[in-house]
């Protein structure tokens, strides 16, 4: 618990000290103004150290941004014609990213954040190089537009909660991961262009209207596929379940890489049914015990202890949430 504190407190004196004056989600309107999509090359945020990088043999030059504050950076690469796209909104990225920890949370300093490329070439293929994971941004002309720039602002954000919440390897039950990366993805994206948050949130819960039944328990999981139960059945079981479907035939029953399927149906409507989780809880509890709850389940880097910690922590039981 000592460790959860300190997390916590660390996030929290950071996320303070970004948004002073500005209310919890009023950051300084220079950030706001660094992600607006007109700023010009070279937009800059006081606490934000901007570098260029020429082009190794192979791949595409960059930009780095790293920041003072958390000692952290970021990269964006880029076609050498993007290179002004870039320059107007390097140092935006870096800013959010500042403003990330104390939602997912995530106490590290002088991490380096997963980069973005931005091309012309849909095809792009980034090279292996040092562990990174660069998340393609396609642009249709010179300069940023609707949808790059609600790449940046709201899809990163996202994918860079992924990013905090593999930093030790754990693999955590699907629900539990996007859930949580909409939730905090989304309190940043906020922050910077409130309507973008507001009409993803929108979007979302007119997808989770869809589903009568989310079975958000069961996404991402691997069951059987019945038929490779039912070639393996002899003819007196398979006459017993014709009659009564609820019957389990004994086995054993042998099984190929082909006999097995993911639950991944209906993806859209149960990210909006995941992040109604997390909004839920917040609703309930308050942030700052989500919060907790939530740095005590990446501590414990057991999936079995999601609930167990929610009914400790938040004194609920979140089994009925995940049907």
């Amino acid at each position: 618990m000592h460790q959860t504190i300190r997390k916590l407190s660390v996030a929290a004196t950071l996320a303070c000290s970004l948004t002073a004056a500005h209310g919890a989600e009023q950051p300084h309107p220079q950030l706001r103004a660094a992600c607006g999509i007109d700023a010009p090359p070279g937009a800059a945020l006081p606490q934000i150290a901007v570098r260029q990088v020429a082009a190794a043999p192979g791949d595409l030059p960059y930009y780095e941004a790293r920041s003072s504050l958390t000692g952290s950076s970021v990269r964006i690469y880029h076609d050498p014609e993007l290179a002004d796209a870039v320059a107007s909104k390097i140092a935006c990225f870096m800013g959010m990213l500042d403003l990330l920890p104390a939602a997912i949370p995530d106490a590290r300093r002088e991490v380096a954040w997963s980069p973005m490329v931005i091309t012309r070439n849909a095809s792009y293929i980034p090279p292996k190089r040092d562990g990174e994971l660069r998340w393609l941004n396609v642009f249709g002309a010179k300069s940023w537009d609707t949808a790059s720039l609600h790449f940046l602002l709201n899809t990163m954000p996202h994918e860079e909660t992924h990013f905090s919440q593999k930093r030790d390897g754990v693999k955590l039950p699907r629900w539990f991961e996007e859930g949580h990366a909409e939730w905090a993805g989304l309190q940043v994206t906020a922050q910077v262009r409130p309507d973008i948050a507001r009409d993803e949130r929108a979007r979302r819960a007119a997808d989770a209207a869809k589903l009568g039944q989310a079975g958000l328990g069961a996404w991402g999981g691997i069951s059987v596929k019945p038929e490779a139960i039912e070639r393996q059945l002899s003819a007196e079981d398979r006459a017993r379940k014709a009659k009564d479907p609820s019957y389990n035939p004994p086995g054993p029953f042998r099984f190929g890489p082909g006999d097995f399927v993911k639950d991944d149906g209906n993806e859209e409507a149960r990210y909006g049914a995941a992040l109604a989780v997390f909004d839920g809880l917040e609703q309930r509890h308050g942030r700052t015990k989500v919060l907790a709850w939530v740095s005590a389940v990446l501590d414990a880097k057991d999936p079995k202890q999601i609930a167990l910690l929610a009914q400790s922590m938040l004194g609920e039981d979140i089994g009925p949430l995940l049907r």
